[in-house]
């Protein structure tokens, strides 16, 4: 089994042939950017990643397909630890799952592998700190390093200063 993990701005699925159409896809960096939540006024509005899609392409061959598929997807920072972010019941890890099946494909040579697509939306973005992170792919349970795509999140831009400096 193949399966190449990248990133985009935005994407839709088209469930009648199972292909994507992504915005802005393949980035590797993105920025904080301060976000205004609803409701009474805070200090500082926290800050988000911007809105992003995960994707999964995945290629298996014909023994892998018309089977019944877990993929999940973690969110792990540079040192392979899980991300959590504040939920409901606390800190939550960052882990989207979803069922999935590689269906064979018709009309084509015995050994042509099937494929299949997964995208997972974050329509808000992420309330992560700079620094490196990586969605890990795993598929029944199974993971390659390679399953993976990296992303690098920057500080938010300072805003201008505006001084005078001694003769």
């Amino acid at each position: 089994m193949k399966v190449y993990v990248l990133l985009a701005d935005r994407g839709i699925q088209n469930v009648h042939n199972g292909t994507l159409s992504l915005l802005n896809a393949g980035w590797s960096i993105t920025q904080l950017r301060r976000v205004a939540a609803p409701g009474p006024q805070q200090d500082a509005p926290p800050l988000m990643t911007a809105p992003q899609v995960v994707v999964v392409f995945m290629e298996a061959e014909l023994a892998m397909c018309n089977r019944s598929l877990t993929l999940q997807i973690e969110l792990m920072t540079e040192d392979g630890e899980v991300v959590r972010i504040p939920g409901p019941a606390g800190p939550q890890p960052v882990r989207l799952e979803q069922q999935l099946m590689v269906p064979s494909p018709a009309g084509v040579p015995t050994g042509f592998p099937g494929r299949a697509t997964a995208m997972m939306e974050l329509p808000t973005g992420l309330p992560l700190g700079p620094g490196i992170y990586r969605w890990q792919a795993r598929v029944n349970g199974k993971e390659e390093e390679e399953w993976s795509a990296q992303f690098y999140v920057a500080a938010p831009p300072q805003p201008p200063t505006f001084g005078f400096s001694a003769p």
